[in-house]
């Protein structure tokens, strides 16, 4: 049965194979994940925000989405892979956020509010994807069958501290999904990028499963054609105890940085913003080779510290030329990471959607 996943999931063995290698000879620590380029603070001219509602440059960005929504040419991706280990292990996108609707249900339908031209693509694990695929099915793909594709993330052994794999009581927790990095190599190796970019597709957004704050909003497609850039990577302010990724200017560059990579003693604290994981991408700029960087990450599974190599979407920012768009917090970042969350936030999430 593993060989089969190992098979249907595109185990990247090479690479995989490479970094537990080089791992067991203590070539690649931790301490690999920390930055050594020289790292330096943002300006905050160097986050954009959307004029004010109402004001004709915003009526002009909305118009300018709007339009390109009508022909055709944005697709939504969902991120609904991983292995939802802080949420009981259960495949998070089904899992009932309100009034019998899942998080997946959610999510397309507000973006048929402002559209049914819009298509979707939803990035599975081979952790979600049969349960996920059956979701679809019974609720008969929310009545846009044809519109709604799926493709999966890939798939890599945990190893043990010491280098060699680990082997879980249940087998299948032996193994995860590397990381929403996954997306630019999984999107394409499925033949879905290509087949959109064949039928007229221009523009992705793509967003977590879990964040039912970002929704399509023709404003900010607007803003991303218009600014002539191959990616727009959304910010929001941040409050006491935000952690994680925001930007910062490393060798020159400014891009997105994770967390666990900003060096120590680095003032990362004072950048005023973070990474909310929500992007706006130009389609035909996934359609190349990335070599994103692999993390080393830690986790407890079965009682047993584990070792997982990762990549992340936000390290396209490295490649791409690229908005750090400030938006409301408030309105576009929402995300639901434990099952105490969701009940704490049914109300609020249901009166954000409009419900």
């Amino acid at each position: 049965m593993i060989d089969d996943l190992l098979r249907k999931y595109n185990y990247p063995a090479d690479e995989i194979e490479r970094l537990i290698l080089e791992y067991k000879k203590g070539l690649i620590t931790p301490e690999n994940n920390i930055i050594k380029e020289k790292i330096e603070l943002p300006e905050e001219e160097d986050f954009i925000s959307l004029p004010p509602a109402g004001t004709g440059e915003y009526s002009r960005l909305c118009a300018l989405g709007k339009e390109s929504i009508e022909k055709g040419e944005l697709g939504v991706i969902i991120l609904n892979g991983g292995m939802a280990t802080r949420f009981g292990g259960v495949v998070k996108g089904i899992v009932e956020v309100f009034d019998g609707k899942s998080f997946l249900e959610l999510k397309i339908a507000s973006g048929l509010k402002v559209s049914g031209r819009l298509r979707f693509f939803i990035m599975n694990s081979f952790s979600t994807e049969e349960k996920t695929v059956e979701h679809l099915e019974k609720n008969r793909h929310f009545g846009i069958a044809g519109r709604i594709r799926v493709f999966s993330q890939y798939i890599a052994p945990r190893i043990k501290a010491d280098g060699e794999y680990f082997t879980g009581k249940d087998p299948l927790q032996s193994y995860y999904g590397p990381g929403h990095g996954d997306l630019p190599y999984a999107f394409r190796s499925s033949g879905l990028l290509k087949e959109f970019l064949g039928s007229g597709g221009k523009y992705v957004f793509y967003s977590n499963v879990d964040n039912l704050g970002a929704t399509v909003d023709p404003s900010i497609l607007g803003f991303h054609i218009d600014s002539g850039k191959e990616l727009t990577s959304e910010v929001a302010l941040k409050v006491p105890g935000d952690e994680g990724g925001a930007p910062a200017v490393v060798g020159g560059r400014l891009q997105m940085v994770e967390g666990f990579s900003f060096p120590r003693g680095f003032a990362s604290s004072s950048i005023s913003v973070f990474n909310c994981s929500t992007y706006w991408a130009t389609a035909r700029s996934l359609d190349r080779e990335f070599d994103l960087p692999w993390y080393i990450v830690k986790k407890k599974i079965e009682g047993e510290e584990v070792i997982q190599f990762e990549r992340l979407a936000g390290d396209l920012t490295r490649y791409l030329s690229t908005n750090f768009l400030k938006v409301p917090r408030d309105k576009r970042f929402h995300p639901v990471k434990r099952p105490e969350d969701l009940e704490k936030d049914r109300g609020a999430l249901k009166k954000l959607l409009g419900y």
